[in-house]
Formats: structure tokens, sequence, C-alpha cells
């Protein structure tokens, strides 16, 4: 008989196998990636997020907005504030801002949401 075969016959059924404990850290937002990504992310969120808000605005031209302005502004601004870690209260109103913003009539020729993007990350680097 090999060896290992004889030490497998002589173990008594009683011994537990080895257990492995693992250990688990979760990742702080903003450390996810080593590469820059969230360094990227933090610095041209809000532009980027009030960029998108315009096109949707764009896309809401005419009786459009009016009936679908708000349906597609609000959960927009939600997801994008959440997003960018504000926190409900701050995104639900953002939500309600954003909806609004989609559902005015004439405010496509001026990117506002985009201006007050740029606006907010001014004021983090301040």
């Amino acid at each position: 008989m090999i060896p290992e075969q004889e030490e497998r016959s002589q173990a008594t059924p009683e011994e537990a196998p080895e257990v492995l404990e693992v250990e688990v850290e979760r990742l702080e937002p903003g450390k996810q990636t080593q590469d820059g990504a969230s360094r990227w992310g933090k610095a041209i969120g809000p532009v980027v997020a009030g960029m998108i808000i315009d096109v949707l605005d764009l896309a809401t031209f005419g009786h459009f907005g009016l009936y679908l302005g708000f349906l597609l502004g609000a959960p927009a601004g939600w997801y994008l504030a959440r997003h960018l870690g504000l926190d409900r209260k701050r995104a639900l109103l953002t939500a309600i801002g954003c909806g609004i913003y989609c559902t005015i009539p004439f405010t496509f020729p001026i990117p506002v949401a985009t201006m007050i993007g740029v606006w907010a990350r001014a004021r983090q680097v301040v």
C-alpha cells in the first residue's frame, strides 16, 4: 500500500476537516480603483451629470417636455445625485429640480445644469 493511503485509512471519522476562515473588507467609496478612475469621477462628475441633464432637456424639446420632461428628468436627477454621493433628502430635491428643469420650455439654448455642475465642482476645490 502507498503510505498516503495508509494514513487516510487510519484517520478516524471524528476528526473534522480543516476550516479556512476568510476575512472580507469593504472598500471605501472613492478607493475602488487604483488606476485613478475614481479621481476622474470626482473631478468631472458634477459637470458630466449636468451635461446629462442638459441632453435630457434637449430631448424633451417642445410639447414633449410638458408631458415627459418631469418623468424623464426626475429619475435621472435622482440617480445622478445618489451616484454623486448626496443623501436621500438632497437627492429628492435634486430630482424635483431636474424634473422641473426638463419640463420648463425654452431652457435648451442655455446649458444651466452644466453650469451648475461647474459651479458645484469649483466650490469643492476651494
